[in-house]
């Protein structure tokens, strides 16, 4: 089969970070654009990835290039828009999250790429990690016993410039830290518990800095139907000596915890560390998650194999978005049909 041509949209840390280089390094593609309203921005990037076109319109790129796939990695706002546009001219899509800031938006989306026969991936990196696909195996073979208790956290020392990025305006991201990073917290949670039902959630937002109008520090409680409960705590903003991220998972016949993988269960009478080795820095476990992913997409766009982020599993995600950030404006729990 001939190369894959592949185009990404919007050139910001992300595009630069890991799709371009992954892209770059593959045999099988063809990365023949880069569009980006920066247009400095965008020809530098040609120039450092050799890549031979430039553009700042994605509909003149879309037409003059007619790639086979593209990368958004646009601020949020424009993850509709643009998924869209691409799909309603038959070119398969691979996005970062979320993929839209409704439920029905995103629906709209799966619904087209079916019609137009075209693949449609939200950007969920994390389940393609190695030490969360041990975890779920652990889980799932009932090592661990019931899942009954969740914690997971993500904070970030104090960012004095998350002021000046698209991350903290509302109508470019949707939402605030909760949306940003809370997120990969709790699809790593649910997916390694099989996407449990969540039937009540309830979330506290702080905005500690005043200059932004989304929250910068969040805590969520979900509840899931099978009596499992998920915290998740989250902040760009904290007077810590150092980021912490964390997950925390706890059975009846055993714990586990990420970052790394530590798993401990009862064994004749005795707590034993029955862990997995993974000899891999955390940056590295990052870079081979997202070439897993792309590797993923490239591969389903030849065979037609799906994705491990599927439609219901992303639907459900923005939904649980949209219940807390309902809770947290209301003050209230929000339960779930």
């Amino acid at each position: 089969m001939s190369k894959i041509k592949v185009a990404v949209v919007g050139a910001g840390k992300i595009a630069q970070v890991a799709h371009l280089p992954i892209l770059s390094r593959r045999d099988d593609v063809e990365l023949c654009a880069v569009c980006d309203v920066d247009q400095g921005k965008a020809k530098a990037i040609t120039e450092k990835f050799n890549i031979p076109n430039w553009y700042f319109v994605v509909d003149e790129m879309l037409d003059r290039e007619r790639p086979d796939a593209v990368h958004i990695c646009t601020p949020s706002v424009y993850h509709y828009p643009m998924a869209s546009l691409a799909l309603s001219k038959g070119v398969h899509v691979l996005v970062e999250k979320p993929l839209a800031f409704t439920t029905d938006e995103a629906r709209r989306l799966y619904q087209l790429a079916e019609k137009k026969n075209r693949l449609l991936v939200t950007s969920l990196y994390n389940r393609y990690r190695t030490e969360v696909t041990m975890l779920r195996r652990f889980i799932e073979s009932g090592e661990l016993g019931e899942i009954f208790y969740i914690k997971a956290g993500w904070l970030r020392r104090w960012e004095k410039d998350m002021v000046h990025t698209w991350y903290s305006d509302k109508k470019s991201s949707g939402g605030g830290v909760m949306m940003d990073i809370g997120i990969q917290l709790m699809d790593v949670a649910l997916f390694v518990t099989s996407m449990p039902k969540i039937k009540k959630v309830r979330m506290h937002a702080y905005r500690l800095n005043e200059n932004i109008d989304v929250e910068d520090a969040a805590l969520a409680i979900l509840e899931a139907e099978n009596g499992m409960t998920l915290t998740i705590e989250c902040s760009w903003k904290m007077f810590l000596e150092k980021d912490t991220v964390y997950t925390h998972i706890f059975g009846r016949k055993g714990s586990a915890k990420l970052n790394p993988l530590r798993v401990h269960k009862e064994l004749h009478g005795s707590l034993v560390n029955v862990s997995p080795v993974i000899q891999q820095k955390t940056r590295d476990l990052f870079r081979q998650a997202y070439e897993r992913q792309i590797d993923s997409f490239i591969t389903g766009i030849k065979t037609g194999e799906k994705s491990n982020t599927s439609t219901e599993d992303v639907l459900e995600m923005i939904r649980l978005i949209d219940a807390l950030y309902q809770s947290a404006a209301e003050g209230r729990e929000v339960e779930l049909d």
